[in-house]
């Protein structure tokens, strides 16, 4: 019988996290991170970081353990970014290392195809013919599917468009008064590439035009929001593919829904 866990995923501002702490609380479990930003070392306000107030005394893993590309000479070779198969690998050994715990694994984060590499079990043994065809955006056709390594009860989190939106706005202010720009501004000096930022998009895409003066406060705010709402929506379209998902859209039931399926199937 294959060990059970968790899988939490879903939307920017979704409520995610806090959604995991609080069943983590409640079935005595641990949060695994999925998410492709939050990895790395530094950057906390710009990938919506749990904080450790914010944990509850709920252990978390896969949060800044990577350390982000620096900004290299002419003749050094370029620093590889961490990679959708790198975090299969960390992220079944943290689960198998819960599990042996007693524990209950939570898989949480927005990143889909970090998350589906782990529940659907996405096999990256493949030849060099298929390593160069591979396209972190078609993963159907690149990567193979093996068979799953966990029995996974998943939910994903779809609430309307319009619940979402003041969440958005309310957040890239949040995040400008506590030093996101700062933030940002920081890991330029200490040579992380810009390179390296622009390509994250959204947040750090724009922290770096804002800092270089390419636009001002008010525009930094309208694009970001701009496109924060954009990724949303293609979010909300991947995460509506999953298969063996239990999806929700209301936000005043997620909490209630997700305690009553866990209790059945855990």
């Amino acid at each position: 019988m294959k060990p059970k866990i968790i899988s939490i995923v879903g939307i920017t501002t979704s409520g995610k996290s806090d959604l995991a702490v609080e069943i983590a609380k409640l079935f005595n479990g641990e949060v695994v991170s999925c998410d492709s930003r939050q990895v790395y070392v530094g950057l906390d306000i710009g990938s919506a970081k749990i904080t450790t107030t914010e944990m509850q005394g709920v252990p978390h893993h896969l949060l800044s353990f990577v350390e982000p590309p620096k900004k290299q000479g002419e003749n050094q070779p370029t620093t590889p970014t961490y990679s959708v198969a790198e975090f299969q690998r960390d992220a079944y050994r943290v689960i198998d290392e819960i599990l042996l715990r007693g524990k209950l694994p939570i898989l949480c984060g927005g990143t889909g195809l970090y998350s589906r590499a782990v529940v659907e079990g996405y096999n990256f043994a493949m030849s060099p013919a298929e390593n160069e065809l591979a396209n972190d955006d078609n993963p159907e056709k690149t990567y193979r599917v093996s068979e799953p390594r966990y029995n996974v009860l998943q939910f994903a989190l779809l609430p309307p468009k319009e619940w979402i939106a003041p969440r958005v706005l309310a957040r890239i202010k949040k995040h400008l008064n506590e030093g996101i720009i700062e933030e940002t501004a920081s890991l330029l000096k200490n040579g992380v590439s810009p390179e390296f930022l622009l390509k994250l998009g959204l947040e750090y895409y724009w922290n770096v035009k804002f800092i270089r003066g390419e636009v001002t406060r008010d525009e930094y705010i309208e694009n970001l929001y701009t496109r924060t709402m954009q990724y949303a929506k293609r979010q909300r379209t991947w995460f509506k593919r999953e298969k063996n998902t239990v999806f929700l859209t209301n936000p005043e039931t997620f909490k209630d829904e997700i305690i009553e399926k866990t209790k059945n199937f855990i």
